[in-house]
């Protein structure tokens, strides 16, 4: 495919069209204009039109790849049919955006089906993975944290989805650098919109667990038993005494693990649903700010710029912070399992980054597994947006002394000799380390690659 240049300057439009997509949780819509062409259109003041509303679009087009337009002022103008969603399925979507994004089908309504692969319910909004083979898309529909799901909308139900469809790249207009498809989106626009074809299958009644569970009880009954008929009364009532602490402990600790669960989860949604909704707020007003400036005022501009770009590193951080607190809870209890569940839920990570696991693996304490993984994350993130790399290796390696993690790419390298080669991220994964009393070293050139190393003491996690 080739990619075209784009020139990286703000441009005035005006157009008349029919609003195809508007929600109201959601600050923008879609609109078609009479060519065919669909716009994603962010309004300067309050909600956008309802769907199916004919409107007058006056904005700015934003400097990129995909067909958006700012601080617009959207007048409506009365009502027109909404056009018919457009039939298709997951595999031609991903032909058609792959590998950069460029394609008319942003914003345009699909209607897809899939198998319904993940719910993460979060505070306002429930997040589903719908797949096909070995791509997925995601589906956010308004069901709140405390409304019921429809019985049918479990696990392996196959469901047709129809929604707008969106998606994220990683893109740099003024260079004309065009990066990987991070998210790909199907929009609903009510919880209508996400119905069940088919129930998910029953599993079988006598599993390999279950049969084996009925086993060991058998075989615990006999043991009993036998120990029973074969030892005094009073040895019976202490070794009784015994399991019943035993037990009591277990559910304790149990009961603990899930409220703490249940807690990162609670602060997690509330983290997601307010400081990030605040932070995203802010810099839309920074910008909006901006654009009220006069020409002359260049010195002001850069401030309210150099504002909008600590807010941004901020929501960043805070945004990987809640990623990992979510995937830490959700994710097995094991660090390399951990990896490789993330890996597998982390659609640009897919054929690209392999982990690989050497030695004894011991328990790692679950707060420091989110930190690892907040870690990995930012490596392999680097990774993929400055190295341009094509292939990762994520590699555990477990001593008798520590821990070592280690990140290598096949990507374009940087001299890491240079006092300024560090930047935001590398001194954010030096931080984390340091506070698990491990170390960092990065070894790198121009051409060759980067590979960068954490050695965490054992006593530490």
């Amino acid at each position: 495919m080739t990619i075209p240049t784009l020139v990286a300057i703000a441009a005035a439009t005006n157009f008349t069209g029919v609003v195809t997509f508007s929600r109201g949780d959601i600050p923008f819509c879609f609109v078609q204009e009479q060519s065919g062409a669909v716009w994603r259109v962010e309004c300067k003041e309050g909600l956008p039109p309802d769907a199916g509303s004919e409107v007058a679009v006056c904005g700015t087009i934003e400097p990129s790849i995909k067909p958006r337009i700012e601080n617009a002022t959207v007048e409506k103008r009365g009502s027109a049919p909404i056009p018919s969603p457009q039939e298709t399925t997951i595999e031609e979507i991903f032909k058609e955006i792959m590998p950069y994004g460029i394609s008319s089908w942003y914003g345009r309504t699909l209607s897809v089906e899939g198998m319904l692969r993940d719910i993460n319910r979060r505070k306002s909004t429930t997040q589903l993975l719908v797949g096909e083979g070995e791509q997925n898309i995601q589906v956010e529909i308004p069901y709140m944290l405390e409304e019921s799901l429809p019985p049918k909308l479990v696990l392996g139900a196959r469901v047709r989805v129809t929604g707008a469809l969106a998606y994220t790249s990683i893109e740099n207009i003024e260079d004309n650098v065009y990066g990987r498809i991070e998210n790909v989106e199907l929009i609903p626009m009510s919880k209508n919109d996400v119905k069940v074809v088919k129930r998910a299958p029953k599993p079988p009644f006598w599993t390999g667990k279950r049969v084996a569970a009925a086993g060991g009880i058998t075989a615990g009954v006999i043991a009993i038993l036998l120990v029973w008929l074969a030892t005094l009364r009073s040895m019976v009532r202490k070794r009784t005494n015994e399991l019943a602490e035993s037990i009591r402990e277990k559910e304790t600790t149990k009961i603990e693990a899930d409220a703490a669960r249940r807690e990162r989860l609670r602060l997690a949604a509330d983290l997601h649903d307010g400081f990030q909704q605040y932070l995203a707020g802010a810099m839309f007003r920074l910008k909006a700010a901006a654009n009220y400036l006069p020409a002359e005022a260049s010195k002001s501009r850069e401030q309210l710029d150099m504002v909008r770009q600590a807010l941004q590193h901020t929501q960043n951080g805070l945004r990987a912070t809640l990623w990992a607190m979510n995937e830490e809870s959700e994710g097995p209890e094991s660090l390399t399992e951990l990896l490789q569940y993330v890996s597998h839920r982390m659609a640009h990570w897919d054929k690209i980054v392999k982990i690989v696991s050497r030695g004894q693996e011991r328990k790692v304490a679950r707060k420091c597994c989110g930190s690892l993984l907040l870690v990995v994350q930012e490596a392999v993130g680097n990774a993929i947006r400055h190295g341009r790399a094509k292939s990762i290796e994520v590699r555990v390696e477990f001593s008798a002394a520590m821990i070592e993690l280690a990140v290598k790419d096949d990507g374009c390298g940087f001299d890491a000799s240079r006092q300024d080669a560090g930047h935001y991220g590398l001194k954010t994964m030096e931080r984390r380390v340091t506070e698990l009393g491990g170390t960092m070293h990065i070894d790198s050139s121009p051409g060759k690659g980067t590979c960068v190393r954490f050695e965490i003491p054992n006593g530490k996690v």
